[in-house]
């Protein structure tokens, strides 16, 4: 990969940085992104295309700043054959992961994944359908594996299959055609859509429909020189992003009862809160990544709704400055995951205006003279369910 990772480590994408209002695209430059989540810049990512490889750099700040590079091989119907990447921590972070390594080669039906380094090295063989595409298996996809679905769609593939370095068997990814210029890409979970222009090129990828609301864009590519140390020696200093939305506990004992709320906490990042982040009239998951989970140790009433002790996942509708509370009796699972049909009851909450901004969404329990409270607050609003103890 050295032949032209040091021309990569120079044409990244400045934060801030705009570009030329009359810069158009040109397939044999190398291509830029800029993945930003709300105000925050999460990562950067350039590669160059040229004949049968692809090469590139991806700096992601999630949850640590860490720099992967990467090498593709496509053959001769332009089908990634082979796919060598590594991952590392910047120099201005010297107490980050340590380094490794992998490479996914695909031949004959027959998928070789080799891992060096990290927490589990092993040398892994499985069985691919055609059309599997080997990725680099981060949450975030990467722009140049979005690229490639994107112009296996336009090829006339009809089942798309990811292939990981952790050796799992591969997976389908639920891709599709949705318009001239436009496709969408089920990556890990995560439903995204991409736009090209006429030649193929990628141009975008939003994620503003999904709970992930990370947007990326190609911009001119430019000279920024050291920002990946930069970005880690924020991250060394305690300054860095971390993870997007940390898990957090919140618990009490009011009137004998034991009361826990697990849940995780979204930043507002600069983002429109109610209305826009959290949805106008839709099921919201109360947080974010798995479900959030309340539980009680004694039965409690709820506007004389009666919640039985136990422990159960908790949603909510925003609608006309309001927010309805859901309890439901499934768990363990995922935030995106909501069975109507196992919805116990609701209840509205109590809205006001707070005078300073939260940037996180917080969950808390109160203990007040006719019970208790379930209170959240996000941005310039706070929610107050009371109830008694049974």
């Amino acid at each position: 990969m050295n032949r032209i990772l040091a021309l990569l480590t120079f044409v990244f994408v400045l934060t801030g940085c705009n570009t030329n209002a009359g810069w158009t695209p040109d397939p044999n430059e190398p291509r830029a992104f800029v993945t930003t989540l709300g105000a925050d810049t999460v990562a950067v990512e350039v590669y160059t295309r040229s004949g049968d490889s692809i090469e590139g750099i991806l700096v992601d700040r999630l949850p640590y700043t860490h720099i992967v590079e990467y090498a593709a091989s496509l053959d001769a119907d332009g089908n990634v054959t082979n796919l060598q990447f590594t991952l590392r921590t910047p120099e201005a972070n010297p107490a980050g992961p340590a380094g490794s390594s992998a490479r996914i080669s695909i031949v004959d039906g027959q998928g070789t994944v080799i891992r060096v380094g990290g927490e589990n090295p092993d040398t892994v063989m499985v069985d691919v359908p055609a059309g599997t595409l080997p990725t680099l298996g981060r949450a975030d996809v990467a722009m140049f594996e979005f690229e490639q679905v994107a112009n296996m769609l336009r090829e006339g593939a009809s089942q798309i299959m990811l292939l990981g370095a952790n050796g799992s068997a591969p997976r389908i990814n639920e891709s599709k055609v949705v318009s001239a210029d436009t496709v969408s890409m089920d990556y890990y979970g995560y439903v995204r859509l991409g736009w090209t222009d006429e030649s193929g090129q990628l141009l975008g990828v939003s994620g503003a429909a999904t709970t992930n609301k990370s947007e990326s864009r190609r911009v001119e590519p430019f000279v920024v020189g050291e920002m990946a140390e930069r970005w880690a020696a924020m991250d060394a200093s305690g300054n860095g992003i971390g993870v997007p939305s940390p898990g957090a506990v919140v618990a009490i004992t009011l009137d004998s009862a034991n009361l826990e709320v697990k849940y995780s906490q979204p930043a507002k990042r600069g983002r429109e809160i109610w209305g826009q982040l959290v949805p106008e009239g839709q099921v919201w998951r109360t947080g974010a990544n798995a479900a959030t989970h309340f539980t009680t140790s004694k039965d409690l009433s709820f506007d004389g709704q009666v919640l039985a002790a136990g422990t159960y996942t908790v949603w909510s509708v925003y609608a006309d400055g309001g927010l309805t509370l859901i309890f439901n009796s499934q768990t363990g699972q995922w935030g995106t995951v909501h069975d109507s049909a196992l919805d116990l009851f609701s209840a509205s909450m109590m809205g006001s205006d707070r005078t300073d901004s939260s940037e996180r969404f917080v969950i808390s329990l109160e203990d007040t003279e006719a019970g208790g409270s379930i209170i959240f607050d996000w941005d310039l609003k706070r929610f107050t369910l009371p109830f008694t103890v049974n």
